[in-house]
């Protein structure tokens, strides 16, 4: 399954190639080609070379789709904030937050 942010799977991105199934074995396909000694070198090299020029291609795009994801977060993030920020004035009564009191596996919590 491809990711929102990649727009690829983190098998393509590794192994430039889609994940082979085992019932896709038995269709003759650029992974299963039968090796001997004698193509080994030869495919060697060349999906040495494959993986080279696609793979650096993959990495690009996946990191420009990351930014441009990150770009809407922020974006989105930016757009739900407040046009003026919160000014407290000594004396304003505020909500107080204690995370450690919220913590079951905490123990005992004792306010200082």
């Amino acid at each position: 399954m491809k990711q929102d942010t990649t727009q690829a799977t983190l098998f393509e991105l590794v192994y430039d190639r889609t994940a082979t199934l085992p019932v896709e074995i038995e269709v003759n396909t650029y992974s299963t080609e039968l090796i001997t000694e004698d193509n080994f070198q030869k495919m060697l090299l060349k999906r040495t070379y494959d993986l080279i020029k696609t793979l650096e291609n993959k990495w690009r795009k996946a990191v420009d789709n990351i930014q441009k994801s990150q770009k809407r977060q922020k974006e989105k993030h930016n757009n739900q904030l407040p046009d003026k920020p919160v000014k407290f004035k000594i004396g304003d009564k505020v909500l107080l937050h204690r995370t450690k009191a919220e913590k079951q596996w905490s123990g005992k919590f004792d306010p200082k």
